[in-house]
């Protein structure tokens, strides 16, 4: 099973900002996000302090996963418009490569945008057991055995790269292609430890021959990371795109159609929230502005935030304009057991009646759950079985057939038992 990587910079400047709170009238802030002219900026956003970590995005070109001294991965920076050719899978070929080959090295390796993991990067994808490499049993090592060449079709230039070795760090090498005499130059090897960073990702950067530094907020400090990326796009070809990345620390759910400027926070019905990494991704803009009918839901850890996108700048400006709402309060999240969690909205209800069950199963139980409700007489009056399965869903309930007034609403899962009053109107 492959693991993956990420991000990195030295004299990189970041600008730190918290959002100037600008209420609407539904109780949504406004954040008016920037990546500069042609999304010069990678920038961070963090749902829960309301604030913009703004960066250089071409200032570094691997990222190396670090987050794990037993997980490994890497990312190529998209920013810096690169493919990635697999060589050679024989390490002893490295002084043999030459870049007149390179229509004879298949397709061009790229950062996928379908995967829930972000180390899951463009070196993941060669033809070794890992992408770059093999485990070695005996010292537990990842000990690579492929090499790239990376292309930059920016500038034109091309650098050959190998990652020898992984152990709670990379060791790797590289040599730039020199186009005045047609050969490689001298090749460099470089050792990053892991270290001890609060982030991701440790970044290198071929132009300095340098970790950078201070990239990437610390990692409990954002949610979405506004970037370019490859992606297949519309089942054609691929295409870098300007978009959104998630953390790791959010899943999020995206429903179409759904009116976006309202003071009711719907969920979608029977839809797990997603950890792939661009859940939101380029999805919430067509060729030019944004839909008017796509909203995100964002669940972070307990919390839960309603988002939606209501300007795009394009390339001219960077401009990312969205709006956002903590909705954890309204919708009355309790933890039923360590394995899962509920909430009933709207309470009161509505004149229909109807309600739904919010239900996020952290851990499979071996008996399904159960949703019952009970007028004050202590006589059921409405049960219903919940979903066993891992994930974040909704389930709607028809009371209708209820008179108006108060009621107890009993989640059982997991061998564990909570309750909620419900008005029903």
């Amino acid at each position: 099973m492959k693991t993956k990587l990420l991000l990195a910079s030295l004299f990189a400047l970041t600008v730190q900002q918290t959002v100037l709170s600008q209420t609407d009238a539904n109780g949504y802030t406004s954040v008016n996000l920037t990546t500069g002219a042609n999304y010069q900026n990678r920038v961070f956003f963090d749902f829960s302090a309301n604030n913009i970590v703004s960066q250089p995005a071409n200032t570094w070109d691997v990222a190396f996963y670090r987050n794990s001294s037993m997980s490994f991965g890497t990312r190529i920076n998209d920013a810096q418009n690169i493919e990635v050719y697999e060589a050679s899978n024989v390490a002893t070929n490295w002084d043999n490569i030459n870049i007149a080959n390179i229509a004879s090295w298949g397709a061009p390796l790229y950062n996928p945008d379908a995967t829930t993991t972000l180390q899951d990067g463009a070196f993941e994808q060669g033809s070794a057991p890992y992408g770059w490499g093999s485990y070695n049993p005996g010292n537990h090592h990842i000990e690579g055995n492929v090499i790239f060449v990376l292309k930059y079709l920016s500038t034109g230039e091309y650098i050959k790269f190998m990652i020898q070795d992984y152990f709670g760090g990379y060791t790797f090498k590289y040599s730039k292609w020199n186009a005045t005499s047609s050969t490689w130059d001298a090749t460099q090897t470089k050792t990053i430890a892991n270290g001890t960073d609060d982030a991701f990702f440790n970044y290198f950067s071929f132009t300095t021959g340098d970790k950078v530094a201070n990239l990437e907020p610390p990692k409990a400090d954002w949610d979405l990371m506004f970037t370019r990326y490859w992606s297949f796009y519309a089942n054609i070809m691929m295409y870098r795109l300007s978009g959104v990345i998630q953390s790791p620390n959010v899943t999020i759910a995206k429903v179409q159609p759904e009116t976006q400027e309202t003071s009711a926070a719907t969920l979608p019905a029977t839809t797990a929230f997603s950890s792939n990494i661009t859940t939101i991704g380029h999805t919430w803009k067509p060729t030019t502005g944004v839909y008017s009918d796509v909203v995100y839901y964002v669940k972070q850890g307990s919390t839960y935030y309603r988002m939606y996108f209501t300007q795009n700048g394009g390339a001219t400006t960077g401009n990312m304009y969205f709006k956002y709402k903590n909705i954890t309060s309204v919708l009355d999240v309790t933890e039923v057991s360590k394995k899962a969690s509920f909430g009933i909205y709207p309470n009161p209800t509505t004149a229909d009646k109807r309600v739904t069950v919010l239900f996020d199963v952290k851990e499979k139980s071996s008996n399904r759950g159960n949703v019952e409700v009970y007028d004050l007489t202590g006589k059921k009056v409405y049960n219903a079985e919940l979903t066993n399965q891992e994930g974040f869903y909704k389930q709607d309930l028809n009371l209708s057939h209820l008179q108006s007034g108060n009621y107890i609403v009993k989640i059982t899962y997991g061998g564990s038992t909570e309750t909620k009053k419900l008005i029903v109107k």
